[in-house]
């Protein structure tokens, strides 16, 4: 006796081999949760946004959630660098592979399917994003912990608590767009320890520094002398501040150099009147006694 077969059991058989095709994989592969919506970024703000970059030999540029590459391929004409896009979305690494071609940028750029907040981008130089608020802030912590001196360029979004380094305004039609810049700064925070000589006499230093950001302030102890220092500002790994040496008037100490890890090498100058002399200057952190810099 034949059984005979349901049309339901037909439709179910018919989806079960539908589910292994190579096309029905490709749509599932396409299938993905955007965290931003894709908005093309306009050309007139990534002129303003490759401004603040000031894209150099050796740069490399990455821009988090690329959509059509244009970010990517703009660097790429402009600069001669190399330049990487981050998308999630299958359909935007496509369109953003074939535009480089008619650009003819191919063999400067990279475009990669890859969720941001599992990609490693240690090698950028310079950030681009245009994403949402709280996309931004997510990323902030791995955005600090790059090298210092490295670029991020957001376009209308800020970083909520950390403040931009510099910002400018981009009037469209009726709309005005923004673009916010950040370098990311060195973390200077912790107690610091150094000794100079100046004439006959050796002095001992220890500054204990507190770090927002990019914002530091602390306190120098001179020998037994408390100097406050009033706020001042990491530019990358660029670190200067000055105070007058204890018992004179006219004779100011200038401080300036780049951090490296737990060490602050570069130049003391002893400015008297419109005389200066130089000297080297290396201060060295106490283990264990950096905090972090971000909320």
């Amino acid at each position: 006796m034949k059984r005979k077969i349901s049309s339901f059991q037909v439709i179910l058989f018919i989806f079960f081999i539908w589910g292994f095709s190579p096309v029905a994989q490709e749509l599932q592969a396409q299938e993905v949760r955007l965290d931003v919506p894709f908005v093309p970024t306009p050309y007139e703000v990534i002129e303003d946004m490759l401004r603040f970059a000031e894209l150099k030999k050796g740069d490399i540029l990455y821009d988090l959630g690329c959509g059509d590459g244009r970010i990517v391929i703009e660097a790429a004409k402009r600069a001669g660098i190399r330049a990487v896009g981050i998308d999630i979305d299958p359909e935007r690494i496509r369109e953003s592979r074939e535009n480089a071609k008619k650009a003819g940028v191919e063999h400067l750029v990279e475009f990669r399917r890859a969720d941001i907040f599992e990609t490693d981008f240690s090698e950028a130089t310079v950030i681009t994003m245009y994403l949402l608020p709280s996309v931004n802030i997510r990323l902030r912590p791995t955005i600090l912990k790059l090298k210092p001196g490295t670029r991020i360029i957001s376009h209308d979004f800020d970083m909520d608590e950390w403040q931009a380094d510099r910002m400018t305004y981009v009037p469209i039609d009726y709309s005005v767009h923004t673009v916010y810049m950040w370098i990311v700064p060195a973390n200077i925070s912790g107690i610091w320890d150094w000794s100079f000589e100046l004439g006959k006499k050796k002095y001992s230093c220890r500054l204990e520094v507190s770090q927002v950001y990019q914002f530091y302030n602390g306190i120098l102890y001179i020998d037994d002398l408390r100097i406050p220092l009033p706020e001042a500002k990491v530019v990358g790994d660029n670190v200067e501040f000055s105070v007058f040496l204890p018992g004179s008037a006219d004779t100011e100490l200038i401080f300036s150099g780049k951090a490296n890890g737990a060490q602050l090498t570069g130049t003391l100058t002893v400015q008297r009147g419109a005389k200066n002399e130089k000297q080297p200057w290396k201060a060295a952190r106490r283990p264990g006694t950096a905090t972090r810099i971000d909320y």
